[in-house]
């Protein structure tokens, strides 16, 4: 079905078909695919002790993962003529997802942590997993960031002159991008506190994109990539809340690393700047000291982390 090309606005028509009937599909979708992935993880030994010491499944990123394919095949054979360059931001997702999913399948539970995974690679020169989940955000953040850049660059004019330091600024960017993929997963320690990061992060980012033009490819791109992952969050709440499954890495990080897109090319660089001080005054804090400890002395702090939580 071909739809209207966007001309900085949406026609009921290009709304309905891009985001309202395949955002209707993936919320019905969701809960019948939920059950099944829960099982396929127990079935296949995919599970780690929680902080209660019980065994539950892990590495249910998977579901959001399954959920944005759905959402990339139906831009695909629907909408085509809408959805171009979208290829290489589902590869980028997918790399940060498969490599979040080998550290829930073969991740060393001895190493916990930025800390330890840097100390293993200093002092014994050996490559973790977390070392691996590393470079795989880097490149895939370059697999996104430069093609941008470069597009940017080609223009003319004021946008020639605006833009041209994207690639002065890729660095910046790209730590941004690094340390928000990994804080999703240091919040992935209790049931919904990563989700609860994560949603409170996404309010934060709609409200600050509307200080900055977003009408662009690239802009519509992130927006893709964060509304079935919210889809996808949403429908595994309940299960995480209820201590039933876990996000894992391979859910942790990919909604980390939208984040992190997200922040570093929907909002001013003042706003990027502050996130990133922010994530890392929040990987200072934790390379010493336990984010749980810390949440537990706060009663504030305490009574939302632990809102709408089961017994599990």
């Amino acid at each position: 079905m071909a739809v209207l090309a966007k001309t900085g606005m949406l026609t009921v028509t290009g709304w309905l078909w891009e985001w309202a009937v395949p955002s209707g599909l993936l919320i019905a979708a969701g809960p019948v695919l939920l059950p099944g992935t829960i099982r396929f993880l127990q079935e296949h030994g995919l599970s780690e002790t929680n902080y209660r010491g019980r065994p539950v499944p892990t590495a249910g990123g998977v579901l959001l993962w399954l959920l944005l394919l759905l959402w990339y095949l139906y831009g695909v054979c629907v909408v085509p003529s809408s959805w171009p360059d979208t290829d290489r931001w589902i590869l980028a997702v997918t790399m940060v997802g498969f490599a979040g999913l080998l550290d829930d399948l073969l991740g060393e539970r001895e190493v916990k942590g930025l800390r330890n995974h840097w100390k293993t690679w200093i002092e014994q020169r050996r490559i973790t997993t977390g070392i691996v989940k590393a470079g795989t955000a880097l490149v895939a953040g370059m697999l996104i960031l430069l093609p941008e850049a470069e597009t940017l660059r080609s223009g003319t004019g004021t946008t020639f002159v605006a833009d041209s330091r994207t690639l002065w600024f890729l660095p910046f960017k790209l730590l941004l991008i690094l340390l928000a993929t990994n804080a999703v997963n240091l919040l992935d320690v209790r049931p919904g506190r990563a989700l609860k990061g994560f949603f409170v992060s996404l309010l934060l980012l709609v409200w600050l994109a509307s200080w900055k033009e977003s009408g662009t490819e690239t802009a519509w791109n992130v927006w893709r990539l964060l509304v079935p992952l919210t889809i996808g969050a949403g429908v595994f709440a309940g299960a995480d809340l209820r201590g039933k499954a876990m996000l894992g890495d391979a859910g942790a990080n990919v909604l980390g690393f939208a984040l992190g897109f997200g922040f570093s090319l929907q909002t001013p660089f003042s706003v990027q700047a502050t996130a990133l001080a922010a994530l890392v005054g929040l990987h200072a804090i934790t390379w010493r000291r336990s984010l749980s400890v810390i949440i537990e002395r706060h009663a504030l702090l305490r009574w939302l982390d632990q809102a709408g939580r089961g017994r599990g």
